[in-house]
């Protein structure tokens, strides 16, 4: 099963986007976290969202947490930890209503690296009420490996602090690719590996690129997924503006073919 985040291309409505991944042979769709594209959190969105997807033969694997000013799940400030625990509980519910078995979240708002200490102990406080509110609702969260060491530093603490099975890690390859020791977080962590984010880039920014487009360790990377056993649903985040393709559907199928190629890999047939 490979899925494609709705990251690829915000440009294009989700009805179009859906009918487009369909066509290309990919079986799940991930929304991103931008919401307006897909206004997953209300009710009238999740309504519509389920109509789509079902309508165009696929299903929603996970969706990403938004994320921007006011949302913080480690912030220092208890009142930033608080509103984005609240929104969170909301992606849950929007997780639960779509089928969908993980929601993604990043450990620190976008580029925050202050207070990594006390960063760790909040994180592991807030993850305790996120945990608390999804009972038995067959969801999971998942944090992703951020593009700074510093930050890796508080995934690790909460990968190490919680063991509930219901917490794990979302592998991200292109963030993997710009830090001090690529990989070592997926071979510490991969036994708690819920989904994945498979892209690549040039080893300077988090490009999104197709895989083998970039610098990023492919065979490296297969080689420690291999013995994984991974049975989860094998996600792209890749995105058109780097890619040096302009039509939709031909970036798709060549998005499904890297995916499907790199899934043989890894699975050895």
């Amino acid at each position: 099963m490979i899925s494609i985040g709705t990251t690829f291309n915000y440009e294009i409505v989700l009805n179009d986007q859906l009918r487009m991944v369909k066509e290309s042979g990919f079986s799940h769709v991930s929304l991103g976290a931008r919401v307006v594209h897909s206004n997953y959190l209300t009710t009238r969105g999740q309504k519509d969202i389920r109509a789509l997807v079902q309508g165009h033969g696929l299903a929603i694997c996970s969706i990403h947490t938004p994320f921007g000013e006011g949302l913080d799940i480690s912030s220092p400030h208890r009142g930033t930890g608080d509103d984005t625990v609240d929104v969170y509980r909301k992606c849950i519910e929007a997780a639960h209503c779509l089928s969908a078995r993980v929601v993604i979240f990043h450990p620190t708002a976008y580029q925050r690296h202050d207070n990594i200490e006390i960063r760790k102990k909040t994180i592991v406080r807030n993850l305790g009420k996120l945990l608390d509110y999804l009972g038995k609702t067959g969801v999971t969260i998942a944090v992703e490996n951020d593009s700074h060491d510093a930050a890796n530093d508080i995934v690790s603490f909460s990968l190490d602090e919680i063991g509930d099975v219901r917490y794990g890690f979302c592998y991200d390859s292109s963030h993997d690719n710009l830090v001090q020791q690529p990989l070592a977080l997926l071979k510490k962590y991969g036994s708690r590996l819920f989904t994945t984010h498979i892209s690549d880039n040039r080893g300077n920014k988090d490009d999104h690129m197709l895989p083998y487009q970039g610098t990023y360790d492919w065979n490296g990377f297969c080689e420690i997924f291999t013995r994984l056993g991974f049975v989860g649903v094998f996600l792209l985040e890749v995105e058109m503006r780097e890619s040096g393709l302009k039509s939709p559907a031909i970036f798709l199928r060549e998005a499904f073919a890297r995916g499907e190629r790199l899934r043989k890999i890894c699975q050895k047939e």
